[in-house]
């Protein structure tokens, strides 16, 4: 095998909440839900000087060298996504090492991240200890803790952004 380049990253995670059946219900509506959904992240993402690793049709896998611009990313892009058309979007963000291998990017951290991105709702970001972590000091930052979560193997506790 050979050496890999890995690197610490705040990894967001997104999913668009109900898009499957938005499609089979109206596809219209679904084309122009997820057509908002990559404008406004590829200009978020751009913004807050961080990468879109991924995208898995209703969902997105970034990257960012820092927890406060992923953090500011996910604000932004709840906050537009509000505008119509609506998008019913969840957020999970994690810090962890990623690495590339055969085009793909890969790490422990990306799996955390995606798990924590399944437990929210609609409109929501959730975010490990590890984040929380990072930005507690930081003032403009409101945050409720959901308490400790088993992830497969993996424990974190859990925090939302007010």
């Amino acid at each position: 095998m050979s050496a890999q380049e890995r690197h610490l990253a705040a990894i967001l995670f997104t999913d668009i909440v109900g898009y499957t059946t938005m499609m089979q219900k109206d596809e219209l509506k679904a084309i122009s839900v997820i057509k908002h959904y990559h404008e406004v992240l590829e200009k978020s993402v751009a913004t807050h000087r961080g990468e879109i690793l991924n995208n898995y049709g209703d969902g997105s896998l970034c990257s960012f060298s820092s927890v406060l611009e992923a953090l500011n990313s996910a604000i932004e892009l709840q906050r537009n996504l509000q505008l119509e058309p609506a998008v019913p979007l969840r957020i999970g963000l994690h810090v962890g090492e990623i690495f590339f291998e055969n085009g793909k990017v890969l790490g422990d951290g990306l799996n955390v991240a995606s798990r924590i991105q399944s437990l929210g709702t609609s409109n929501s970001i959730l975010f490990s200890s590890e984040i929380n972590n990072k930005v507690k000091n930081q003032p403009e930052f409101k945050t409720l803790s959901l308490g400790s979560f088993h992830l497969k193997t993996w424990m974190t506790g859990l925090r939302y952004l007010l």
